[in-house]
């Protein structure tokens, strides 16, 4: 926890930052990047080859095939999960509660 002078101090270089270079700073606090497309596609893209692979690998009774994709279709889940969460209506200003 900062004291109440070096709160001031970084709030003063955050303000100069974002005077000098807002571009600069902007950047900094938007990460990652919103507006990537590989960065929103990223889950749908790691189910879809999961997906298969989990198909191939119950078609050729491959464990470690089945494994490995079985890890890819968890870990894709979880992104949509994620992004999902990131785009939801913060708790308690849900439109539902009224």
């Amino acid at each position: 926890m900062l004291n109440q002078n070096d709160r001031r101090r970084l709030e003063a270089i955050e303000r100069q930052l974002r005077d000098d270079d807002p571009e600069f700073a902007r950047r900094f606090s938007q990460w990652p990047p919103d507006g990537t497309p590989w960065w929103r596609s990223w889950p749908v893209l790691v189910l879809a080859v999961s997906g298969l692979g989990l198909l191939l690998a119950l078609a050729v009774l491959s464990p470690a095939l089945f494994l490995l994709s079985a890890t890819g279709v968890t870990a894709g889940w979880v992104g949509l999960a994620r992004r999902r969460r990131k785009n939801a209506d913060p708790p308690g200003d849900s439109a539902a509660l009224w």
